[in-house]
């Protein structure tokens, strides 16, 4: 039994820590929030019972075993290295510090030897669009060898906090009523929208989503020789994110084939059109720990290539869940 901290613990994905420690019965003795000091002090209903959040900055951290992040690139920095410090190891759901060669980049069903290889003090969650592409296309690189994935990514308000999906809400009540609704979040109304860049990102060039995707699938499946090329759009859907897959193999593969990759995958479902639910959709798997698969369709002949559609729950598998399989990870090599 352990002591785990949630930092981060008033916003979406933090609060989904908590959901999924209490979901899959994650062995503890004790569970502390911290927050900024803007929000410490109020409470968050955890299995039921209230806890008081406490102020990361100040709070004396001794005893906490494991601490999961979900804070900020800012604030990890910033407080990352207090908890470990303390003597806690670091789950940490930021951009922080994914790209330091020194830090684990984990997925657990797919390099969960990254993290077993060494001492890892902070250990880093990819970024969520990353986590559900390679959820899919990293079975097939296993088996066929990966040459190219051609990727269009069709990510909820969600992923981006809890103002931009209230931003959504009140945009479409606004209209509604016949009235402009507020626009703060994005440079222009997300409500019967799509918004073709996610982070900032020059003419011609890759925006932030589209580099991180890049970037860490690289580090994730340990080569730079997959060719990546994604467009990350920002759609008016609540949470869960879905995407597009184009992959390129090196080697032919047929649908017996493919489909068996999917199927040997943990988390990972492949939905058959001729099943009562079609094909996966955002709004069917909100709040679910699965992945799903669907439209599988082959590029071109000779079956070296393959398309088809993902679906998954960014604030859980692209984030609050793959976080606490970390931790899990950890707790069952006796790391913590």
């Amino acid at each position: 039994m352990r002591t785990v901290a949630v930092v981060g613990a008033t916003g979406l994905v933090g609060r989904e820590m908590c959901r999924v420690l209490e979901a899959r019965a994650f062995p503890l003795d004790g569970l502390r929030l911290f927050s900024s000091p803007r929000s410490a002090g109020t409470e968050v209903v955890v299995a039921g019972q209230p806890r008081r959040v406490e102020d990361a900055a100040t709070a004396d951290l001794s005893g906490i075993d494991i601490a999961l992040f979900a804070a900020g690139s800012d604030a990890s920095r910033a407080l990352a290295p207090r908890f470990v410090a303390a003597g806690a190891t670091v789950i940490d759901n930021s951009s922080a510090f994914r790209e330091d060669p020194a830090v684990p980049l984990i997925v657990p069903e797919i390099n969960a030897a990254a993290l077993l290889a060494g001492p890892c003090p902070i250990v880093a969650n990819p970024n969520c669009s990353t986590i559900i592409m390679l959820m899919a296309v990293a079975p097939l690189h296993r088996r066929f060898g990966a040459t190219r994935v051609i990727v269009s990514t069709y990510q909820s308000v969600s992923g981006a906090g809890k103002a931009a999906r209230d931003e959504l809400f009140d945009q479409a009540a606004a209209f509604g009523r016949g009235e402009p609704g507020p626009v703060q979040v994005y440079d222009r109304p997300i409500f019967m929208n799509l918004i073709p860049q996610i982070g900032d990102g020059d003419e011609g060039s890759l925006c932030v989503e589209e580099r991180k995707m890049v970037a860490e699938t690289h580090k994730i499946l340990g080569t730079s020789s997959i060719a990546i090329y994604p467009t990350t759009v920002r759609v008016p859907v609540e949470r869960c994110h879905s995407m597009s897959v184009h992959v390129e193999f090196g080697r032919a593969a047929t649908r017996e084939e493919v489909l068996a990759a999917f199927a040997d995958m943990p988390g990972l479902r492949y939905v058959a059109g001729d099943s009562a639910v079609k094909w996966p959709t955002p709004r069917e798997l909100s709040g679910s720990f699965e992945t799903q698969v669907g439209r599988l369709r082959a590029a071109g002949a000779g079956g070296t290539g393959w398309m088809f559609w993902v679906v998954s729950d960014q604030l859980l598998k692209g984030a609050a869940l793959n976080a606490v399989q970390i931790a899990e990870m950890l707790v069952q090599a006796g790391r913590t």
